[in-house]
């Protein structure tokens, strides 16, 4: 009887365990998604300020590290690249944080990347002249992060069954 008792008990402790482990994983995806695109709008307006003022100079030098910066026409042409040559660079005009950059004077995506498994976040804001400048950093898939929760929850469960 004890045994059963235990048994039970320890079900429910799993249960439990993972529905938290699950909940607290959906929070905080939400939140690092919300956060890195507000970094990426903030950083975004500054860079735009200063192409505005400097010009293309300014894209040359000044950028910040591990971002990508791309500029874009307002044909969906890539004028300049931080990472690729905009040569070689098909046309953005379909993207969907470009259209919306260009309809609305600003817009955000994000795509999931199997290669990198992760989630790139975009942010495009429309300059003055009608070209568009936009930002993108990579974050963490929501799988990515159970994975890296995985290992205390197995510690967690460990110590239980002790």
């Amino acid at each position: 009887m004890k045994r059963q008792i235990f048994r039970s008990i320890l079900a429910v402790s799993l249960a439990v365990l993972l529905a938290v482990l699950v909940l607290v994983m959906g929070v905080l995806y939400g939140y690092f998604q919300d956060r890195l695109t507000a970094e990426l709008a903030q950083t975004t307006a500054y860079i735009a300020h200063s192409v505005e003022l400097a010009g293309a100079d300014y894209l040359e030098s000044g950028l910040p590290e591990g971002r990508r910066v791309t500029w874009v026409a307002a044909d969906g042409t890539v004028l300049f690249d931080n990472r690729e040559d905009p040569a070689s660079m098909e046309n953005h005009a379909g993207r969907a944080e470009i259209r919306d950059a260009l309809l609305l004077g600003h817009g955000s995506a994000a795509r999931y990347s199997d290669t990198l498994s992760q989630r790139t976040v975009y942010y495009a804001l429309r300059l003055g002249d009608g070209s568009v400048l936009r930002l993108s950093d990579s974050g963490y898939s929501l799988w990515m992060l159970v994975v890296q929760a995985l290992q205390p929850a197995a510690v967690v469960v460990l110590l239980a069954l002790f």
